[in-house]
């Protein structure tokens, strides 16, 4: 499941009535007495933060229903003796019609105010893709019905019980049991992360109000517009011109005033999920015996990985012995067609132990990496090319892309790249925040 669908999921889903919200006059934080609640937050956030208790407590039941349709599914496969994906091959993809014409024309023709002038045939790929999935996802949603009306659910424990243990049955199918353990390792993750992410959206409007209004008053008190005590107490004292410098005379001030004027905020930011994240056998760099691991659940196909790749393998660097890099798969295929190619060819990289160089070919020629492009550049590391090609064509190969995808998905992976530093999803990918996890592991922090 993405983030996107669940991010949908959960502000969209029916507000249960009579469930407890957060309160409108609670304060959120104060200023020399003066309160801040969620009626000085833009509507939409307010809204949003007022809603997350009962929303979370929907979403929890949605998430359990998702469960329950995977569960079916792969008790389906193993009945036929097949993979999950054949499965869905022959009872979904296989019952899929391609699009008409006429609807790829009427597609196009109704959204042709927005692609910016662009004609059918430059639009019309995504078209044909859109289509597909809305079909595709019909079909899903049927087969799914069609499953659940043979299948014998048992709901057993209320999955918003309070303080649930492990063991804690929530439903039972085909008397199949799903723990509060498998639902936690499953959802725990995207349901924290959209709380945080509803977190961060409120306190970033509320420290906005807060700085506005600290700054106000000590204008008021000197006398001078807000522009002129920012002039005097930032702007003025710049040395070097740089946004650093900027943000760490401005954080002085805020620092200065906070003490003033006695701000105080009363919101915690939720408690970081963390995840058994296993390094099963993959490749590694750096020392086993790191106190800190980064696993990092990447698409060799993916702008973001490549992006990121240089500043992990950095960190590696920067703290030796004490930080090591494992690299799992988790190719996007219906994104980036090369990604599982490419993601094989690392695998046979790895059999002559050279995956980091390759992944580095992978991801500096991400406009290339068709087949013979994948061997050309296992050929620049003067790999055996015979050897390697029949690893990147093994069923071992693929069998070993299939196990870091099914992990990840356990661990509410939706997307990439995923990078857990010590168990704990990193949430926003900057060099600072990955310098900060890394630093709070190191301290047992994290």
């Amino acid at each position: 499941m993405s983030s996107k669908c669940l991010k949908l999921l959960l502000v969209v889903c029916v507000l249960s009535a009579g469930v407890v919200a957060q309160e409108v006059y609670t304060p959120l934080a104060t200023m020399n007495g003066r309160s801040f609640t969620v009626q000085d937050l833009p509507s939409d956030v307010g809204n949003a933060w007022q809603k997350l208790p009962s929303t979370l407590i929907q979403a929890r039941k949605d998430l359990l229903e998702l469960q329950i349709d995977n569960l079916l599914l792969l008790q389906e496969a193993k009945k036929r003796a097949m993979k999950l994906d054949t499965l869905i091959d022959i009872e979904v993809h296989s019952k899929v019609a391609k699009p008409s014409e006429a609807t790829i024309k009427a597609t196009y023709e109704k959204n042709k105010a927005s692609l910016n002038g662009m004609g059918l045939e430059q639009v019309r790929e995504p078209i044909v893709n859109y289509l597909k999935s809305e079909s595709e996802k019909k079909a899903m949603d049927a087969y799914r019905k069609k499953l659940r009306s043979a299948a014998k659910i048992e709901y057993v424990t209320d999955v918003n019980k309070s303080k649930p243990s492990l063991n804690d049955v929530f439903a039972t199918v085909n008397a199949e049991p799903i723990t509060y353990a498998m639902y936690k390792r499953k959802n725990g993750l995207p349901i924290y992360e959209y709380e945080a992410n509803v977190f961060d959206q409120m306190d970033s409007s509320l420290r906005l109000v807060v700085d506005s209004a600290v700054y106000s008053a000590e204008a008021q008190s000197r006398g001078i517009p807000v522009n002129k005590l920012m002039a005097d107490e930032v702007t003025s004292k710049i040395k070097e011109f740089s946004p650093t410098e900027y943000k760490r005379l401005e954080n002085a001030l805020k620092q200065r005033l906070y003490e003033k004027y006695r701000v105080k905020y009363f919101v915690k930011e939720p408690k970081p999920y963390k995840q058994r994240v296993s390094v099963d056998d993959d490749p590694v760099m750096g020392k086993n015996s790191a106190n800190v691991t980064i696993v990092v659940f990447a698409d060799f196909e993916c702008p973001a990985c490549a992006g990121v790749h240089p500043v992990i393998k950095s960190l590696v660097q920067k703290y030796g012995d004490r930080v090591r890099l494992v690299y799992r798969d988790f190719p996007l295929p219906k994104v980036h067609k090369n990604a599982i190619p490419a993601a094989r060819a690392a695998f046979a990289a790895n059999k002559q132990g050279k995956f980091f160089e390759y992944s580095e070919k992978l991801y500096q020629n991400q406009a290339n990496l068709d087949e013979a492009s994948l061997v050309k550049y296992a050929a620049e590391l003067k790999l055996d090319t015979a050897k390697f090609s029949a690893d990147m064509k093994s069923p071992e190969s693929m069998a070993e892309i299939e196990k870091d995808i099914a992990d990840a998905k356990e661990y509410g992976v939706a997307g990439t790249p995923s990078i857990f530093v010590n168990g704990y999803k990193i949430r926003t990918l900057s060099v600072q925040a990955f310098e900060n996890a890394v630093e709070r592991a190191l301290s047992g922090s994290l």
